[in-house]
């Protein structure tokens, strides 16, 4: 008979910043970033998800759409809106404000992209790099706080199809369980 597998009380959620490329670097932005959000699932349950719901229903009168920086910093789609003064500001200070109140643990990896192509001869995929590094840190930063040998759901964001393909054999939007220690 199979064991029940004892979850953590923590969720890791990972998105990233920027583009990985080495070979064209954006001036305007030359760094990577890859960010994980370690939440307690109580906190996750019972203050994140409804202050962001109702964040969502006064903004949309639903909670279906998806928050992407892309779509609301160059507006498009659901975010046409904030192309009007007074709601763009009205929307981003609402926004600032939850994730000011936001419960987690936050893990950055950031990197330089021309500092880093620079170091190496053949540098690592920076995604890969950050992953490797932010894991471990993540994993790190939960033994210290939960019982060993808990596993805990990470929930990595979606790039894109052809993002996601080379990098960690992950589908794409995965949620991976991992032990931690």
């Amino acid at each position: 008979m199979a064991e029940l597998v004892e979850h953590s009380y923590y969720l890791v959620f990972v998105d990233e910043s920027g583009d990985h490329h080495l070979t064209r670097i954006d001036p305007q932005f030359p760094v990577f970033v890859l960010l994980f959000a370690i939440l307690r699932k109580d906190d996750y349950v019972e203050k994140v998800c409804p202050a962001l719901s109702r964040f969502k229903f006064q903004f949309w009168g639903h909670d279906e759409v998806v928050l992407h920086e892309h779509d609301i910093r160059k507006p498009s789609g659901d975010f046409l809106f904030v192309l009007q003064k007074p709601l763009r500001e009205r929307f981003l200070a609402q926004l600032s404000a939850q994730m000011e109140a936001l419960p987690a643990t936050v893990v950055a990896v950031v990197i330089d992209k021309p500092s880093f192509a620079s170091r190496y001869s053949a540098p690592a995929n920076p995604y890969d790099y950050a992953m490797e590094l932010g894991l471990e840190r993540t994993h790190r930063h939960l033994a210290t706080l939960g019982k060993p040998r808990h596993r805990t759901a990470i929930i990595v964001e979606k790039r894109g199809r052809r993002e996601d393909m080379p990098t960690w054999n992950w589908p794409s939007g995965a949620s991976v369980t991992v032990p931690t220690p």
